[in-house]
This record gives C-alpha cells, structure tokens and sequence, in this order.
C-alpha cells in the first residue's frame, strides 16, 4: 500500500470514527431523556395523595415547614399531567430498549472502525520505517 493510499485509508477511518462517537453520543443524550421521561412518569403515577401527607407527625410538620408541597412540585414539573399512565411507562421502556440496542450496534461499529485505523496507522508507520530504511 503506497503512502498516499495508506493516508487516504486512514483520514477516512478517522472520519468514519469522528461520525460513530458523535452518534453514540447522540443515542446517549436521547436514553437520559428518556430515562428521565420515564422517571418523571412513575414518580406522577406514585405521587403521595393530599390525605397521606397530611397526617404526618409534628416532627416531620415542623421539619417540612417551608418546603414546596407534592401538589406544588407536581404542578411545576407536570405541567400537564393528564399524560402520564402506566402505559407510558411500557412505551418509555420499550423505546429505551430500541436505543439500547441501537447504542450497542454503533458502539460495537465505533470499536471495529477503531480497530481499522490502529491498523491502518500500524502498517502505515511500517511502510514509512521500511521506507526510511531503504
């Protein structure tokens, strides 16, 4: 393999690794959301009802004093609540699955390419030395 074909071989596995590490990245961001989506889904499925909360003991009044109430966070966070149910729960879930699978492909893809190009410079760099040596 020539030196120019070698160079050409290597810029293009190192661009074909810059685009997989982008796109694990990608696929990352979107499982915290989803992550996240689904966390905020089940804490507003068990979120504590008013009557529950209500009958806490006078320490725990006293140490809750100030704090936002359940129905004040849920308002903040939730701002339409009628979206959640245990539905949405198995629908977050199964598309977490997809991403992970989808993640795991594009790691697997990012380490081969990653492989490719050890190679590639690895061969390169015996050329050139074999070269030099000449």
């Amino acid at each position: 393999m020539t030196t120019a074909v070698a160079a050409d071989v290597i810029a293009d596995l190192r661009q074909r690794r810059r685009d997989m590490r982008r796109e694990l990245a990608r696929v990352r961001w979107w499982r915290r959301l989803v992550h996240a989506r689904r966390e905020l889904a089940l804490a507003f499925l068990a979120q504590p009802d008013v009557h529950s909360s209500a009958a806490l003991d006078l320490s725990w009044e006293a140490l809750a004093a100030g704090a936002p109430t359940s129905s004040e966070l849920a308002k903040a966070v939730w701002p339409d609540s009628t979206g959640f149910t245990v539905g949405s729960l198995e629908d977050l879930g199964a598309l977490d699955a997809r991403l992970g699978e989808y993640e795991s492909r594009v790691a697997a893809t990012l380490d081969n390419v990653t492989a490719q190009m050890v190679r590639a410079l690895a061969h390169a760099h015996r050329a050139e030395t074999a070269t030099k040596e000449a």
